[in-house]
């Protein structure tokens, strides 16, 4: 409201003429001698004054974006410190207006600029100053009528707030109603919940009438990460509180620490869940946690989240391996987890009340070494995670040495979920699944038909490959195929770019197949199919 401040004032101060500075147009053409802006800004004061003096009439100033005219040059600033500060005697006012952000950043780092300006920070709107506006707004649009009562206007105020954290009061309450009233006009909308849910939807991308069923949520995670059934389970389980719309609004939608091995698919687990609550696999905000091992990284790791979750508030929110990250960065976490927000460099409350946060640690890993030899489980479905579950959660809270999980965040976590170790069955799925999705990406970039032979699998899984609980699970058998099966064939398509039928087979003989064979001579080739 900077600038309608401005507009008002001016209403009611008819002794006085009030002109806008147009400095984007004033920097645009000194763009290629950004020393002009001085001359120029030199040359408004003196016009003014001669104004002044002539209709004995002080003239007000509004530069609004003024932190443009400090980015243009030095020149520019060092020009405007002696005309501000000799302005009233001219009869000159002078009102600037920018961002806190902007001011942060451009502004305060020259002291004597700031002492020539009189700081005035504006707060938002509350919900009844708000609600004012908007109710004004709909009579100036003559739609008052279709307001029953204040209800609508306060889901505005609670959904914009909620939804759109990085915009301020009034003018996203403004924006939404106007759009609404805009699909009221022109397809004969009622101006309801409905119509403000699909409003914020399409402004924002935010589903507010989120609905999916969790337990269709759960059968699509178990598609795409296997042999995870009990862990898509305890998900499922939190999720219905959220779908449910029960969930504490004082803090983030939901907590969750991922514990397992790694490779078992608690980053993939979290991408898709990405994927299925905001349609992108974009809003899964990653952090690796080793970056902030050190003390000093506890003020860049604030930048970093606040930032992200400014930019990103309806995100799920990755911190990967969370043991390896200090103590004041783990405190740091706790006012996050407990209220839901956090003040960032500029000064701003930044909310996470819209986020899932999400942490992965490989604590606990000697209760899943044992879990996979003498509980292995083809389907994840948790009958041997349930034994073990109490065993889990000690081994959580008592590790030591790098793999020490922050005791103090077990309070603050909504529910843990364990991974269980995969067997080798699981990874021989997972490796024809990737074998699947090559042939449809090879199908519909290259027009390439691919056959594989079974003995592919059995390669990539068996074959010198070691299936412990220690050996990187899923990923290194993703990891083996990219290097012996997608290389060859992108290489054969490379050489023979006019062969569309092509088979993968495994030449040689496999360790598995012999007993007596220690080292294996098999490997993969890739020919064309007659």
């Amino acid at each position: 409201g900077k600038t309608m401040l401005v507009q008002s004032t001016m209403m009611s101060d008819s002794g006085k003429l009030y002109l806008e500075v147009d400095l984007a147009k004033m920097v645009a053409n000194c763009s290629t001698d950004v020393n002009q802006m001085a001359a120029k800004l030199k040359s408004l004061f003196d016009d003014v004054a001669r104004y002044v003096n002539t209709e004995n009439q002080e003239v007000v100033l509004f530069m609004d974006e003024f932190h443009q005219v400090v980015q243009l040059s030095d020149a520019a600033v060092e020009a405007l410190k002696p005309l501000l500060a000799d302005s009233g005697v001219r009869g000159i006012r002078v009102i600037t207006a920018t961002t806190p952000v902007e001011f942060r950043r451009h502004i305060s780092p020259n002291q004597p600029l700031v002492e020539r300006l009189q700081r005035i920070n504006l707060a938002q709107t509350d919900r009844a100053t708000t609600i004012s506006i908007l109710k004004g707004m709909a009579e100036r649009y003559g739609v008052a009528d279709q307001f029953y009562n204040d209800s609508l206007y306060e889901s505005i105020y609670e959904y914009t707030n909620r939804y759109i954290p990085a915009n301020a009061q009034p003018r996203k309450s403004i924006l939404i109603l106007d759009a609404m009233i805009g699909w009221h006009r022109a397809e004969g909308r009622k101006l309801d919940k409905y119509l403000l849910a699909d409003v914020i939807y399409e402004s924002e991308g935010v589903n507010v009438a989120f609905k999916v069923d969790a337990s269709k949520i759960k059968a699509r995670l178990d598609k795409k990460v296997l042999s995870q059934q009990f862990a898509t389970s305890v998900l499922e389980q939190r999720l219905q509180l959220c779908v449910a719309d029960l969930n504490n609004k004082g803090r983030p939608m939901s907590s969750l620490l991922f514990s397992g091995r790694s490779g078992s698919g608690k980053t993939e687990m979290a991408k898709q869940l990405a994927e299925i609550l905001f349609d992108d696999d974009r809003s899964l905000l990653r952090m690796d946690m080793t970056e902030y091992a050190n003390n000093e990284s506890l003020e860049r790791f604030r930048r970093e989240l606040t930032a992200r979750a400014w930019e990103h508030p309806h995100s799920i929110i990755l911190l990967d391996e969370i043991e390896k990250a200090c103590s004041p960065v783990t405190r740091l976490l706790l006012q996050v987890l407990d209220d839901g927000r956090l003040i960032d460099e500029n000064n701003r409350e930044v909310s996470f009340t819209n986020a899932y946060i999400i942490m992965t640690t490989n604590a606990g890993s000697e209760i899943y070494k044992t879990i996979a030899q003498y509980a292995a489980d083809d389907t994840g479905s948790g009958a041997s995670m349930k034994r073990y579950d109490k065993l889990i959660r000690n081994s959580i809270s008592t590790t030591t040495g790098d793999n020490r999980f922050p005791p103090e965040l077990l309070g603050r976590i909504d529910a843990i979920v364990p991974f269980q170790p995969l067997s080798e069955e699981t990874m021989k799925n997972i490796a024809r699944m990737k074998l699947q999705q090559l042939r449809r990406t090879l199908l519909e970039k290259h027009g390439v038909k691919v056959a594989m032979q079974e003995k592919v699998v059995q390669y990539l899984v068996e074959d010198n490959l070691d299936t412990d609980s220690d050996s990187g699970g899923a990923r290194t058998v993703v990891s083996k195929l990219e290097s012996e099966v997608t290389t060859k064939i992108a290489k054969f398509i490379n050489e023979n770019p006019g062969i569309y039928n092509i088979r993968v087979v495994v030449e040689g003989k496999l360790a598995s197949e012999d007993e007596n064979k220690l080292v294996s001579d098999a490997y993969i080739n890739v020919v064309p199919v007659l």
